[in-house]
C-alpha cells in the first residue's frame, strides 16, 4: 500500500460505519506522523517503530461508538487503508495465509471483495 503525504487526501472507500480495519490492525506511524501527537505501542514486527496503541479487546484506542475519533488527523496509513486494495492484489488463498500467519484479518479481505463484486 502506497502511504500518502499528510497533505494527501483521505481515500474515498465505502465504509458505510465498517470499522474492521481498526480492530487489531498495526497502524505503524511513519515519517509523516508526529508520534506525539498519538497513544503509541511498540510495533511487534518492525523493530523500532511504533503504532498506534490498542485497547484490551484489540481495538484501535482512538475507535469510538460513532467511530474514529481522530478521523480528520489520522496517521498516514489509516489515510490510505482500503480494503479493495488488499482484495486487488492478495488471492484469497494468500489473503487465507497471511490470516493464519496473524498478519490480515480474513475480514478485510473479504469486505474488500464485497467491494470490489458490488461495482462490478
Amino acid at each position: 500500500m502506497q502511504v500518502p503525504n499528510a497533505k494527501t487526501a483521505r481515500r474515498d472507500v465505502p465504509c458505510n460505519g465498517c470499522t474492521l480495519c481498526c480492530e487489531g490492525d498495526a497502524i505503524r506511524l511513519v515519517e509523516e506522523d508526529d508520534p506525539t501527537a498519538y497513544l503509541t505501542e511498540p510495533h511487534p514486527s518492525v523493530v523500532n517503530a511504533v503504532m498506534i496503541a490498542h485497547k484490551k479487546n484489540g481495538e484501535c484506542i482512538y475507535l469510538e461508538n460513532h467511530g474514529c475519533s481522530v478521523h480528520s488527523n489520522a496517521p498516514s496509513l489509516c489515510r490510505a487503508a482500503d480494503c479493495r486494495v488488499i482484495a486487488r492484489r492478495l488471492s484469497f488463498e494468500e489473503a487465507r495465509r497471511q490470516h493464519l500467519l496473524g498478519r490480515l484479518d480474513i475480514r478485510i479481505w473479504d469486505r474488500g471483495h464485497e467491494l470490489l463484486s458490488a461495482t462490478r
